[in-house]
């Protein structure tokens, strides 16, 4: 078999053997790569890193921390005070169609119990214009038992939250909107 290492591959494999290698008592890095000419000429001219925090970062943790003449000072302490203020980003107008809007509607699920708040009671179905469907995000739409058609919003676990959101955003909007019962599916007023 035929392999053929690379000078900075064998020079790699060396210096992770002599950094990955317990030493007794202190080591003595520069002593080994002294041994290895190439390796200590790259060490001493900074290809090789000796320490990977830089010296201003350094801390002497012989002072309590909070002492009054401990100061500790960032190595940057600004760093984007170089650095100009960027442009704000202009978005561009983009045209969008809407005459092919459908209103999504919801039906109330069959296993549901709750309040909504009914904010339209019709006897036809509303047009795609209409400006409920612009307004809010989900409508639920049930066809009831007298013909008309129930358009409601929200769910609410108990009738005082919904009957304070129908005080508090609805009221003036929809002056005949009211609060509905759902007891499993089932309209209970």
């Amino acid at each position: 078999m035929n392999s053929t290492f690379t000078t900075p591959a064998i020079l790699t494999l060396f210096l992770g053997l002599v950094l990955s290698t317990a030493f007794p008592g202190n080591a003595n890095l520069p002593k080994y790569l002294g041994n290895n000419k190439i390796i200590s000429a790259q060490f001493e001219s900074g290809l090789i890193p000796g320490d990977t925090i830089p010296p201003k970062e350094q801390e002497n943790f012989d002072r309590p921390f909070g002492s009054s003449d401990y100061q500790y000072k960032p190595y940057a302490p600004d760093p984007f005070a170089e650095n100009k203020e960027a442009p704000p980003k202009v978005l561009q107008d983009q045209k969008v169609e809407t005459g092919d809007f459908k209103p999504r509607l919801y039906r109330v699920p069959e296993s549901y119990s709750g309040f909504k708040i009914e904010i339209k009671k019709v006897p036809k179905p509303l047009t795609a214009s209409n400006d409920i469907f612009f307004q809010h995000g989900k409508l639920f739409a049930e066809k009831l038992q007298d013909g008309n058609i129930s358009y409601m919003v929200g769910d609410f676990p108990s009738e005082e939250e919904a009957s304070v959101f129908l005080s508090d955003f609805l009221a003036q909007r929809y002056p005949d909107a009211r609060v509905v019962r759902y007891d499993q599916g089932e309209r209970a007023n």
